[in-house]
């Protein structure tokens, strides 16, 4: 089944978004830590020869004024340290690269950005689990950590007092812990939305599926004409479980970047240029996998929108071609970033594809 010819996308349907003036600073943190993605756990089915990879942790500042706010931590770098549970958990399955922490990668700037650990005003995590929790200690106890519904009750006890918890009681003491909800009727495209700011810049997302209160966000950074970063946390670990789609079909080999001989279009779900390459696996690491399906699809609604950067936190093929801190991301439309780095995912297929070749012409 050869990739005769080009296929025309469907119109994706419209994204209810609440229109807003304000907007906010967008800085991607990449502390240079590693996590190995083991994609059998997290990507079904499993494709031979796409084998698992050392994967980034995008975590994010988000600027509006004056007022700054974190939006995960990725891992802390003293990780032994994490509940036992958490460190015979990561030495059974993972294996994490050290680099730095966010703390000390704002408070060693010398760009002249001058946002500093003390001046965070809140910790978001989008969920629970260890390579997004970070350490909260090293910010002020006057910074709050702010999760999404459930999580209090699914943290907390924490290590030590519960022999097999997941986070350390630590992270919360002295600190407020504010649990919001998604009660009112805003949205962001099909998603249940919280106005982080009120001033509608920034949207904390309700996205179940991967853990308890899994959050995703959107950040509004420009306004004529209206773009958005959406942050997608571990709604999926690849890429090619949000592309292609009816809305984005894989373009044709050599329209590839890197440009590719081989025919990727038959190793997708159903061989044509229409489906992703995977879907999220449907085991313990998406406990919720009729909510995580919904979530993904909600996502891949906003992917197909030219004005919304989707960024997902282990994706590997944006590590060399976005800009992080101290730069901002939110002129990526001026940049052409979002189609530039559309397809570079493909290239982790190289190994199934180069191996397998065309097959039937």
């Amino acid at each position: 089944m050869g990739y005769t010819r080009p296929v025309a996308p469907k119109s994706p349907p419209l994204i209810p978004i609440p229109p807003s003036p304000c907007t906010v600073e967008v800085r991607v943190i990449d502390t240079n830590t590693l996590v190995y993605i083991d994609t059998k756990l997290f990507c079904q089915p499993q494709l031979e020869g796409f084998a698992g990879h050392h994967a980034p942790i995008y975590c994010f500042l988000i600027s509006n004024g004056k007022r700054h706010v974190i939006f995960d931590l990725g891992v802390r770098t003293d990780w032994k340290n994490y509940a036992p549970s958490v460190v015979s958990l990561i030495e059974a399955t993972t294996v994490i690269t050290v680099g730095s922490d966010v703390a000390s990668v704002l408070n060693s700037d010398t760009s002249g950005v001058n946002i500093r650990s003390t001046d965070i005003e809140s910790i978001i995590w989008s969920h629970n689990h260890f390579d997004h929790i970070g350490d909260t200690s090293t910010f002020p106890t006057s910074t709050e950590l702010v999760v999404g519904p459930g999580v209090r009750d699914a943290s907390w006890p924490g290590w030590p007092q519960i022999e097999n918890a997941k986070v350390l009681e630590s992270d919360m003491q002295g600190r407020k812990v504010r649990e919001i909800s998604f009660n009112s009727n805003v949205r962001f495209g099909s998603f249940p939305a919280f106005d982080f700011f009120g001033d509608g810049s920034f949207y904390l997302l309700d996205a179940p599926g991967h853990a308890p209160g899994h959050l995703c966000a959107a950040a509004r950074c420009t306004t004529d004409p209206p773009s958005f970063v959406f942050m997608g946390a571990d709604s999926c670990h690849h890429a090619g479980v949000l592309r292609p789609t009816e809305y984005l079909p894989l373009p044709q080999p050599q329209a590839i970047s890197p440009p590719s001989s081989a025919t990727p279009q038959r190793h997708t779900l159903d061989g044509t240029a229409l489906t992703p390459f995977q879907q999220v696996a449907d085991g313990p690491l998406f406990p919720d996998h009729a909510s995580a399906m919904e979530t993904v699809r909600k996502i891949q609604e906003l992917d197909a929108a030219d004005n919304i950067f989707v960024l997902i936190s282990h994706d590997l093929s944006l590590k060399t071609r976005i800009p992080f801190f101290p730069e901002t991301i939110n002129n990526f439309m001026e940049k052409n970033l979002k189609n530039d780095t559309r397809w570079l995912f493909c290239a982790d297929y190289d190994g199934l594809i180069n191996r397998l070749g065309d097959g039937e012409s």
